[in-house]
């Protein structure tokens, strides 16, 4: 993953090494074939998760630019005991009304505590102050007042958490619950199996050096600052030195590396530390020689309490295997760890001594049996107790080793769309740090004081309006970088807000947007810190174009419906929460965040100069981050919306450098407060197409 991303960047930006510790590529995620049959089953990586019905999915895009054609799964059956449970329905003939009642009651409770859009943004900010953030799972469990809907949840959730309720959070154990509901997310699987997606990232590398059977075993710094890495191939180690080091390792494999500076393996022992929540999986797959379970429990999968809990998948359903049939246990937690020291044929004759008597008879239809075992390869709670920040989590030390960092699905949710998040982090994240080194470099020498970020902000100089465009003033330059139409539309097509309404413009220069916002019927206010261009405020838009600080905004709550900033990147890092709870404070509905970030494209970068005067360098998704811990939410991942704004963002740039790499920025330059009053029914009249 953090290759193929790596690839997206300009050719020639920098060379990368993969070292792969093994054979072959694809860690956790492993298609294999029988000896008996032509036909393949999952090894690893059971399924992937589906969130394009909520919103933007990059890992379902990446599957479909590599031509790979997706499977949908689903399972409805719970086994518990001999019992086969097919539906809800049939859990209350079996169970009784109040069995039924409590355990729609915990649904019920799952889904108001964690919406959709929750589950899908995943943001720190609200993981942090769930109100289940901080209790066991099991505390929850245990709450319930009927025990067969408790059996009956617990053997739902079990090969999802994959350890014991006691040793995960309540939060961890509400999102493996209410995953189940399609509204929240879906499942497939890959025709040709799971690993054709590593092969196709792999097909596609044009740029980078894979290393096979080279593990990490120590890494240390050579004389110029340099990381230096000492890898073990075969029976030689091998010295190499490289800027930059992205550990994607599991959990239990970054404790096998030994490093040599003292600074970094402190924090490292802290990191691992933190996250040290080990789980475990055993897969046990099946061939028989015919499907004898179709006719009774049905679906791509069914859960099972036994074992503790385990999902059993009809393995036949996608990847063809006529006329046999093959089904694979995956047993999760502690009884996954202790019955990994049993043999193969003991584990098979487990599996299948675990099947209910109504389909005990199949034991007799056995043809081959294999085993894979996974102890230790995953978090049993992903993220840690206090989730960190993005930064902390993907940067063991940012201050003695900002060229390092991590990557893992144990940072997010333990799967391979997690994989991908982290992925996609550290990669812009890298592109980040190397645009602003790059523009500093450029700027070592210049007169100007805005050339590199300082730990106090002070106002925009003169030369920064002077030459707001690299050659004219600001008022030359307006016409070019403002268009109060784009903007409009953009606050209805997000918000479905139509003209009149109330906008402050903070980072209003010298107020010339408050008039042209007139023309759409907006009434726009202005804030400006530069005392230099608020001096040439026109006289009739002084008494609305106010000179201050965004940081002290001299404004009533809720005394706007909006907020169009531009300014936030001209504060260093440290001011930032004051400033967004500023805007979180005076505004009603929401905010169009309009600052510069690093991860806008390179042209528009460098054609503007964007990059003078910036005291925060940070990614869209970094801004989000800042944004949501303060109080709002992102506005929308509704993939229509984001097409239409799209749209409106295409038609702006008219021909010119495109400000934005793809459609997925927009979704991190809109925020909403949670609480934020509807549009009136005429305002959601008009129609952008």
């Amino acid at each position: 993953m953090m290759t193929h991303l790596l690839e997206r960047f300009p050719v020639g930006l920098f060379d990368v090494t993969l070292f792969e510790a093994t054979a072959r590529l694809g860690g956790k995620i492993l298609t294999q074939r029988f000896d008996t049959i032509p036909a393949i089953y999952e090894a690893g990586v059971a399924e992937l998760y589906d969130y394009s019905n909520i919103g933007l999915d990059p890992l379902k895009t990446l599957v479909q630019e590599l031509g790979l054609k997706a499977i949908p799964m689903h399972g409805y059956a719970v086994v518990l005991g001999d019992e086969i449970l097919r539906s809800e329905h049939d859990f209350r003939r079996r169970f009784g009304l109040p069995s039924f009642r409590a355990l729609n009651e915990f649904h019920k409770t799952c889904t108001a505590l964690c919406s959709s859009s929750d589950y899908y943004e995943g943001h720190v900010a609200v993981d942090r102050q769930h109100p289940w953030a901080h209790r066991t799972f099991r505390e929850v469990l245990d709450k319930i007042p009927d025990e067969n809907a408790r059996r009956y949840i617990e053997a739902a959730v079990r090969s999802d958490t994959a350890t014991e309720p006691h040793l995960t959070s309540a939060l961890n154990g509400l999102k493996n619950v209410v995953m189940d509901d399609p509204r929240y997310m879906r499942l497939y699987s890959i025709e040709g199996g799971i690993e054709k997606v590593v092969e196709g990232i792999v097909d596609g590398l044009k740029q980078t050096e894979i290393v096979r059977e080279s593990r990490l075993i120590a890494m240390g710094r050579a004389a110029d600052g340099r990381y230096r890495l000492r890898v073990r191939n075969h029976d030689r180690t091998v010295t190499c030195d490289f800027d930059r080091v992205v550990l994607a390792l599991p959990h239990n494999w970054l404790g096998q590396i030994d490093f040599e500076d003292v600074p970094l393996r402190l924090a490292m022992q802290k990191h691992l530390a933190r996250y040290d929540h080990p789980a475990h999986y055993l897969r046990v797959t099946v061939v028989f020689e015919r499907p004898f379970w179709r006719g009774k429990v049905g679906g791509s999968y069914f859960l099972s309490d036994a074992f503790g809990g385990c999902c059993v998948y009809d393995e036949g359903l996608r990847h063809a295997c006529e006329p046999y049939g093959v089904l694979g246990w995956l047993l999760a937690g502690s009884t996954a760890a202790t019955l990994c020291n049993l043999g193969d044929r003991e584990l098979i004759a487990c599996a299948l001594d675990s099947l209910p008597k109504s389909l005990a008879a199949g034991r007799g239809l056995f043809k081959e049996g294999r085993v894979h075992r996974w102890i230790n390869t995953i978090s049993g709670l992903p993220g840690g107790w206090d989730v960190q920040e993005l930064r902390d989590r993907h940067m063991p030390a940012p201050v003695s080793d900002p060229g390092l960092h991590l990557v893992g699905d144990y940072l997010f949710d333990c799967t391979i769309n997690g994989v991908f998040d982290s992925a996609e982090y550290v990669s812009e994240a890298i592109l980040s740090e190397w645009r602003q080194r790059a523009y500093n470099e450029a700027a070592e020498g210049a007169t100007s004081a805005l050339a590199t970020p300082t730990a106090k902000a002070g106002p925009l100089g003169s030369d920064y309006f002077d030459f707001y465009d690299g050659e004219s003033p600001y008022e030359d330059s307006f016409e070019e970088h403002f268009d109060e139409t784009y903007t409009v539309d953009l606050i209805h097509t997000i918000f479905r807000y139509s003209p009149p309404y109330r906008l402050l413009d903070c980072g209003s220069a010298n107020g010339l947007t408050l008039q042209r916002f007139a023309r759409k019927d907006v009434e726009a206010w202005g804030i400006e810190y530069s005392p230099y261009i608020y001096a040439r405020t026109p006289e009739p838009w002084r008494a609305r174009n106010i000179y201050g600080d965004v940081r002290k905004l001299p404004f009533d709550d809720g005394f706007f419906d909006f907020v169009y900033e531009t300014c936030l990147c001209y504060l260093p890092e440290a001011d930032l929460d004051t400033a967004i709870s500023e805007l979180f404070r005076v505004c009603r509905v929401g905010v169009f965040f309009g600052s510069i970030t690093t991860d806008m494209t390179k042209e528009v970068i460098e054609a503007y100069e964007l990059f003078e005067g910036i005291q925060t360098f940070s990614t869209l998704w970094e801004w989000s981050e800042r944004f949501v811990r303060n109080g709002f939410r992102i506005a929308t991942s509704d993939l229509k919306v984001l097409q239409r704004a799209w749209k409106i963002e295409i038609k702006a740039n008219n021909g010119d450098f495109a400000w934005y790499p793809d459609m997925e920025s927009m979704r991190y330059c809109f925020y909403v407060k949670p609480d934020a009053p509807p549009p009136r029914a005429d305002q959601g009249a008009v129609s952008l197409g």
